[in-house]
């Protein structure tokens, strides 16, 4: 099945009220083959140089149905 997969990285309590800061698109969206979602997301997540470096516990992975 064919998935959508990307990546937003949420801003911190401090940065969201003090700076107003939104998400952040830090991956646009890739499609991919796979199993399922779960699957999707963890060949997408380990295959992106987007997301090295970055706080993985701010980052949420978004993946839907192609």
């Amino acid at each position: 099945m064919l998935y959508w997969v990307a990546a937003i990285l949420v801003p911190t309590k401090k940065q969201e009220e003090e700076e107003g800061k939104e998400e952040d698109l830090i991956m646009q969206p890739k499609i991919t083959v796979a199993k399922d979602d779960k699957a999707a997301a963890i060949k997408v997540v380990m295959e992106s140089s987007e997301l090295k470096g970055k706080d993985m516990s701010r980052v949420s992975i978004v993946v839907r149905p192609f």
